[in-house]
Order: C-alpha cells, then structure tokens, then sequence
C-alpha cells in the first residue's frame, strides 16, 4: 500500500529560489527511505513539503489518499511526526514529561502521563522526567524528541539529520529506537552510518531533482561516501 505520492511537485520560496522541481515518488507502508545530497540539493524542503508545513508551488501530494491542500493541511499533519535536525527548538515545557504529555491528544491527565512516560521510557529518558529539555545532552535532546513526536501516534515518520552532533553510543542509541519503530520513515541524512543501519530505500537529490531512486547498497553507499556522506 502506497501511503505518500507525489506527482511532479516543485517548490519556489518566495524569494524566487527553486528548491525542487518535477519530484515524483511513491513510498509504501514498509519502507524506511534515505534521502542524501549535497547542501542545497532540496533535502529539508522536501521534508517539509511531505509534512505539510509547506505547500508545493506546483504538482500534488497525496498522503493516506488524500490530496494535501492549503484546506486540509492541518488534519494531514495529524498523521504525520516531524523531528527537525535543531530538535531544541521543538520543546514548549519546562519539563521533559509535560513535554512529552502536551503531544498526547487524547485521555485524562493521569491517562497521558501514563502514556508520557511509556515513551519516555522507550527512549531510556524515564530517569529524567523533571529536566529540562534544553538542559540535556545533544544525544538526550534526540531521543527527547523523539519520544514527543511518537506520543503523538504518528503513522509516518520524518526526521531530519537524525544523526547530527550525536557521538558514537548516542548515535547507537537513536539507531537501536529507530531500528525497532514499525512505521514507514523518511529521514534526511549526510550520514553513511545512519543509510547503512536504517534505511532500505536510498533517493538522491542533486540540484532540486532526483538522481537516483533505488535500493540501498554497499556499492551506490561507497559512491556517495566520497561526495555527500560521512
């Protein structure tokens, strides 16, 4: 079942720069997707488009077969989370458990902090429910959001550069809850590591177009781990 189609969208900011152009691609319930290419190529405008928090300047975007539209944008993000790459600027709370309760929509209060810290503890931040999100580590910070946009129930995942600013056992840990997610995922990356351990779809976009569209292996990862990946 295909859940995203896009038919030749493109996108103009208004100050006149073309970030994309002529995209069209299809992702299906099972997929996990990298989205590679130098700075500038278009990565996080695409993901920004497939969220809905922007609207293409030409073509459609079909999400769970409906057609996105300035109208109905708000209830299509519903289905949709969004970890941006600066995940401090997605915390609202001055505490990591209101934080993640604030994305729970539905229950009594006990009820969402029930939830909350379900998912705090499935990112292994159960221990720091009274920090401050902004007081954490970049790793903590991650898997904070993570567990923020999750509680929200979304049925796909984007992220972008997930891997950013993370060390070795941080990046592992944001990996290992990624890895065990069961929902399609969309994740602008320049890392390798990040392609390699999570990804079974690899598209690469190179001045607002894409290149390549295809499976992900060591050959095509050993190509771009030369120009785009680290």
């Amino acid at each position: 079942m295909n859940i995203i189609n896009t038919d030749s969208i493109g996108y103009q900011y208004p100050d006149g720069t073309v970030a994309l152009h002529n995209i069209s691609l299809t992702v299906s319930e099972n997929q996990k997707v990298a989205i590679i290419g130098h700075n500038g190529s278009g990565k996080s405008t695409l993901l920004l488009l497939l969220s809905a928090l922007l609207l293409p300047t030409s073509g459609t975007i079909t999400i769970f077969d409906m057609q996105l539209t300035a109208r109905n944008k708000s209830q299509v993000r519903k289905s949709i989370g969004i970890v941006f790459s600066q995940v401090e600027y997605q915390f609202i709370m001055p505490d990591l458990l209101n934080d993640v309760i604030l994305s729970i929509r539905e229950g009594s209060q006990e009820e969402k902090k029930s939830q909350a810290l379900q998912w705090l503890k499935k990112v292994n931040m159960d221990d720091m429910i009274n920090h401050s999100p902004l007081a954490l580590s970049s790793g903590q910070m991650k898997r904070a959001a993570l567990a923020s946009v999750l509680a929200k129930n979304p049925k796909i995942l984007l992220l972008d550069e997930p891997l950013a600013n993370l060390d070795k056992p941080s990046a592992d840990a944001v990996i290992h809850i990624l890895s065990d997610l069961n929902m399609p995922m969309i994740f602008a990356t320049h890392s390798a590591y990040a392609v390699q351990h999570l990804a079974n779809r690899l598209i690469v976009l190179e001045h607002g177009t894409i290149a390549y569209d295809g499976v992900c292996n060591s050959k095509i990862l050993e190509k771009h781990k030369k120009t785009i990946l680290l």
